[in-house]
């Protein structure tokens, strides 16, 4: 199966090819695309895949933006945070709409329906949408370890997880603690108001953020409290879609 993967997030990306692979090895990414311009031009200029798995909050727009400009023939899984687009993804080529975070079980059922794809019944469709009170569902708590004890972590007390030889949490209080997640895991799983991946090694909330510098070469440099032990940068690539997070 040829698919085409177009999502502006990478950890989400990564995390959706890492369970496509592992329960189809065969299947073949054949490209991974992250804008509404990328899509477009892709699109001009290669065939149509057997299937597309469609973000649609894109880092340049809504993706419903691509098909006034091309024609698309395949069928289409959306995958988004947010339920308030499903109506219009339906209206489309769509065999299925997944709410992130994006799990092992839901991409299977996307699958198995994108072989038996035809003409979707899209009045059905609808309908059951409209009857359906599907909405993001996101972690509020973190069970950890502490000595002999378990001690239960709300969301809302999470200044930051960082990621070193294992993934810790770290309170706004500052006690830290370590947590059996990877920063791809909890990327799909906390809530993307309140939190964001700013590189490779953290997430942050937005309540952590005390204090934001230009820096060298368009890098951006954050204060966080508590405060970390390293200088924790944006990229210069990163910082026109953390900005645009922060206005939100």
């Amino acid at each position: 199966m040829q698919v085409l993967i177009i999502e502006d997030e990478e950890s989400a990306f990564e995390n959706l090819k890492r369970i496509l692979l592992e329960i189809d090895p065969s299947i073949h990414i054949v490209s991974w695309l992250q804008s509404v311009e990328q899509a477009i031009h892709w699109f001009q200029t290669n065939e149509r895949p057997d299937l597309i798995f469609l973000d649609i909050q894109l880092s340049d727009d809504v993706s419903f933006k691509i098909f006034d400009a091309v024609a698309v023939t395949s069928p289409i899984v959306f995958t988004t945070a947010f339920d308030e687009f499903a109506i219009k993804a339906f209206e489309l080529n769509s065999i299925d709409y997944i709410l992130k975070p994006i799990t092992k079980n839901s991409i299977e059922k996307a699958l198995k329906k994108s072989h038996n794809f035809g003409t979707p019944s899209y009045e059905q469709l609808i309908q059951a949408l409209k009857t359906a009170t599907v909405s993001p569902s996101y972690k509020e708590r973190f069970l950890v370890n502490k000595a002999d004890e378990l001690v239960i972590i709300p969301s809302t007390d999470i200044s930051y997880f960082f990621k070193d030889t294992d993934t810790y949490i770290v309170l706004k209080n500052g006690d830290r603690y370590p947590v059996k997640f990877t920063l791809d895991e909890l990327i799909q799983v906390v809530d993307p108001a309140q939190f964001y991946r700013i590189n490779r090694q953290m997430i942050v909330s937005i309540t952590a953020i005390t204090k934001i510098t230009f820096w060298f070469k368009g890098k951006l440099k954050l204060r966080l409290h508590p405060a970390f032990e390293d200088a924790v940068f944006v990229s210069r690539e990163g910082a026109s879609k953390f900005k645009a997070w922060m206005e939100k």
